[in-house]
């Protein structure tokens, strides 16, 4: 008798690889707002909940402190352009004047001392021979009355003291007219040399170093007025990004540094942390499409795709965590609702399908049974591809239009007779 069995038919159709996994919405982004600067806090503009665009200001640091460092620094920069200026400028006219004439004095009072002339030299020497005549007077007169002893205070011993001494002081006088001492001429040169040096020192009183050492000073005084410029700016808190404050930690007249977090900022962009087993990662690709279903939105679907895979395992769990983000829908989305996610890894279009229920097993491998027109069954031996809740993928072994039996392969084999209880249905 034939056996009773359903059967449906070999359809061209579309494959897909779906995999599923719960996750929870989170924000793309999540910061704890810190200032730049510090201070009490001037004003604030915004509230909890509040939505703002990147770059609004949230709220302001008094400035008061940081306007006067500003006009201190500018100050300083100022200052040290002027002095730049100065040194290019040099020294004024009448102080090199003034320096010349120094060296030209002294030089002239070396002069007077060094270079001696002939009628300085006469002079000289005519006072040393009145002076040595004078002298042997004295001591002709002195010596005619020498023998009367105690003759020191009589006025000849008196005109011999005072002789030798004239004698001795236009000697040494004509001595040092002829050849000065190094004592008398050693203070004058180096006065000399102490007035060339100020001369050269007004002429040309700075050396490229100094002018490096001036230029180095005003692009530090620029960089510190950068600097207050910057610190100036960062008393208006703003918004890093668009997004919504979740948190605001500060009042009116509190005071705040760059350690105080001052507001939790959450990006309007959402995504889901999914945790990928590890047997399963290497079909997951960034860039592949998914779509979420929400318990709040029931029957809606958001698209998405992966946009990031772990590089790592986690350890407890053997699984990667792989974030998936909305591509649409993010207004209606809310941090912390629940999604399935499916995430669609591999897709194949043209391909032969069947009912899942069509393939068993024999020896451990697939096979069909197909329907031939005589009412008989073929058993084939056959390779499946992807599957999804109800079809399978057959890569070999069967071809579109045949017929594949659906229930009843217990009784069958290879050639038995066989009644169709239904009209073959189409595999989708």
């Amino acid at each position: 008798l034939p056996i009773s069995v359903e059967a449906a038919t070999i359809e061209t159709g579309s494959m897909a690889l779906v995999l599923a996994y719960p996750g929870n919405l989170e924000p793309t982004d999540s910061v704890d707002l810190i200032p730049g600067a510090s201070g009490r806090i001037a004003s604030i503009l915004v509230k909890a909940g509040d939505e703002v665009k990147a770059g609004d200001p949230l709220a302001t640091i008094e400035d008061n402190t940081y306007r006067a460092q500003l006009k201190q620094a500018q100050a300083a920069l100022t200052s040290a352009k002027i002095n730049l200026a100065k040194m290019e400028l040099g020294s004024r006219p009448e102080e090199i004047t003034a320096a010349q004439t120094g060296v030209d004095l002294a030089r002239a009072q070396l002069n007077d001392i060094a270079t001696i002339s002939d009628d300085e030299r006469t002079r000289a020497a005519a006072d040393l021979a009145r002076a040595q005549a004078a002298l042997k007077t004295a001591q002709s007169d002195y010596d005619k009355i020498a023998w009367a002893g105690d003759v020191g205070s009589t006025p000849q011993g008196q005109a011999l003291q005072n002789a030798t001494i004239t004698y001795q002081n236009a000697l040494a006088n004509y001595n040092l007219s002829v050849n000065p001492t190094d004592s008398t001429i050693a203070p004058l040169r180096n006065a000399l040399a102490q007035a060339e040096l100020k001369l050269a020192l007004t002429k040309e009183p700075y050396r490229q170093i100094d002018f490096e050492a001036a230029r180095a000073a005003i692009a530090q005084a620029e960089a510190a007025l950068e600097m207050t410029n910057i610190q100036l700016g960062e008393v208006v808190i703003k918004a890093p990004f668009d997004g919504v404050i979740a948190k605001l930690n500060i009042s009116q007249g509190s005071r705040v540094s760059p350690q105080t977090v001052v507001a939790q900022f959450l990006s309007k962009s959402m995504q889901v942390s999914l945790n990928v087993p590890e047997s399963m990662i290497n079909q997951v690709k960034t860039g592949q499409s998914a779509a979420l279903q929400l318990t709040a939105y029931h029957g809606q679907n958001f698209p998405g795709e992966v946009t990031s895979i772990a590089p790592t395992v986690a350890k407890d769990t053997r699984t990667f965590e792989v974030k998936v983000t909305p591509s649409q829908g993010n207004e209606s989305l809310r941090s912390g609702m629940y999604a399935n996610v499916s995430i669609l890894v591999q897709e194949k279009k043209n391909t032969l399908v069947a009912p899942q229920s069509a393939v068993t097993t024999k020896n451990d491998q697939p096979i069909v049974y197909i329907v031939k027109s005589d009412n008989t069954v073929e058993q084939r031996q056959v390779t499946i591809g992807l599957t999804d809740n109800e079809r399978v993928e057959i890569l070999t072994g069967v071809k579109a239009g045949e017929q594949v039996v659906t229930a009843g392969q217990a009784n069958l084999v290879d050639g038995a007779k066989v009644r169709l209880n239904n009209a073959p249905r189409q595999a989708e």
